[in-house]
C-alpha cells in the first residue's frame, strides 16, 4: 500500500485503527465508518456496508493491510468539497455564491444523509447564518467539512 499513501498516511491510518479496532481488526459496518470517519472521510453506509462485504476474509474481519484497500478505493471516488461546491453551483442560478436559509434549511432537512431540526439549527447558530437571508455557500462547505473535535 505504500505505493498509494505517503509512510506518514500509513502511520496516521494505523494510530487510528489500532486506537478504534477491537483486536485490531474491524468486523461490523459501525467500526468501519468511526475510524473511517475520524480520519476525515465520508462515506456513506452504504459505501462501508460494501467495503466491509467486500474486503472481509475468510474469518469475516478486516485487517489493516485490508483496511488500507478500502482507503485506496473510497480515495478514488470521494472528492466531497468538489461535490458539494459543484451541486451548490447548479443551484445557484444568478451564480451570487449563496443560497437563500430557508433553501438550505429545506435542503439538510430533506435530502440526502438528512440532518434533524437539532443539527440544522446548532449549524445555523453556529455559523451565525440568517434564518432567511443570503448564506455564503463557500463558508458552508468548509464548516461542513471541517472535522468535529475529538476532545
Amino acid at each position: 500500500m505504500a505505493r498509494y499513501f505517503s509512510q506518514s498516511k500509513i502511520d496516521e491510518f494505523k494510530e487510528c485503527f489500532s486506537f478504534n479496532a477491537r483486536k485490531n481488526q474491524i468486523s461490523q459496518v459501525e467500526e468501519l465508518s468511526l475510524i473511517m470517519r475520524s480520519l476525515g472521510f465520508s462515506p456513506t453506509r452504504e459505501e462501508t456496508t460494501k467495503y466491509l462485504e467486500k474486503y472481509k476474509n475468510e474469518d469475516s474481519i478486516i485487517n489493516f493491510a485490508l483496511f488500507l484497500d478500502i482507503l485506496h478505493e473510497h480515495c478514488q471516488t470521494e472528492n466531497n468539497e468538489k461535490e458539494i461546491m459543484q451541486a451548490f453551483q447548479a443551484h445557484d442560478k444568478n451564480k451570487t455564491g449563496t443560497v437563500p436559509g430557508n433553501e438550505l434549511r429545506q435542503i439538510l432537512l430533506n435530502l440526502g444523509e438528512r440532518l434533524t431540526r437539532n443539527e440544522v439549527d446548532t449549524m445555523f447558530r453556529e455559523m451565525n447564518f440568517p434564518a432567511n437571508g443570503p448564506i455564503r455557500y463557500e463558508s458552508l462547505v468548509k464548516y461542513l467539512l471541517t472535522p468535529i473535535p475529538d476532545y
